[in-house]
C-alpha cells in the first residue's frame, strides 16, 4: 500500500554551544529547499484546479498579507479555519519593572511579534504531533558548521555529508 504522506528532509546539526548541557550532541533540523514568492504560490493554488486564474488569486493573497498585520496590529486575531489563528504578542524589556507605575508601553516594550497558532480542531488539526503524523520524516544530512574570521568578521559556512558517508571527526 502507498503511503501518501509528504516528505519532509531532516539533516542533523550538532550543538556547537559550550554553555549547554547537550554540548556535542545532534539534532534533526527540517530542510526548507525554498521560499515560495506570492506569484509563485498564487500559480501553484491555480494548478490545484481552482476556478481562479493565478492574477485573481494573487490579487486576494497581496490583500490578505495587507490585512493581517493591520488586524493583528489592532489587537484582532485572525483565524483561517483549517490553518490556523495569527495574533500579536509582546517582548519587553528583560527585567520588567518593579511597580506597574513604572511601565512605560514605548521604552519597556522591546517588540512586537507576528504569531501563528497552527488550527487544532479534530477536523483540520495542524498541531505538531497532528502534523508529524501527517508527514514522512527522512534523515538527508549531517551538517558541519564552521566558522571564519574575515577582515574582523566572523563567516560561518556550511558542509552537508550524507548521513551514509557520515564519520564522526577524531581528536587530536
Amino acid at each position: 500500500m502507498a503511503d501518501n504522506k509528504t516528505v519532509l528532509f531532516v539533516d542533523l546539526v550538532k550543538n556547537s554551544n559550550q554553555k549547554s548541557d547537550n554540548f556535542g550532541r545532534y539534532y534533526g533540523r527540517a530542510v526548507r529547499t525554498q521560499t515560495l514568492s506570492t506569484r509563485a504560490l498564487a500559480r501553484h493554488i491555480a494548478d490545484h484546479n481552482s476556478v481562479y486564474g493565478r492574477d485573481v488569486i494573487e490579487g486576494v493573497l497581496v490583500k490578505f498579507s495587507e490585512c493581517i498585520p493591520e488586524l493583528v496590529a489592532q489587537g484582532i486575531g485572525v483565524k483561517l479555519d483549517g490553518l490556523g489563528i495569527f495574533y500579536p504578542t509582546l517582548q519587553n524589556k528583560k527585567n520588567g519593572v518593579a511597580a506597574p507605575t513604572d511601565f512605560n508601553a514605548s521604552t519597556d516594550i522591546v517588540g512586537v511579534h507576528l504569531r501563528f497558532q497552527p488550527d487544532g480542531t479534530d477536523l483540520d488539526d495542524l498541531t505538531y504531533k497532528a502534523f508529524k503524523e501527517k508527514t514522512q520524516l527522512r534523515s538527508r544530512n549531517v551538517v558541519t558548521i564552521t566558522k571564519t574570521t574575515v577582515d574582523g568578521k566572523v563567516k560561518r559556512s556550511q558542509t552537508y555529508t550524507p548521513i551514509e558517508q557520515w564519520e564522526e571527526p577524531q581528536g587530536d
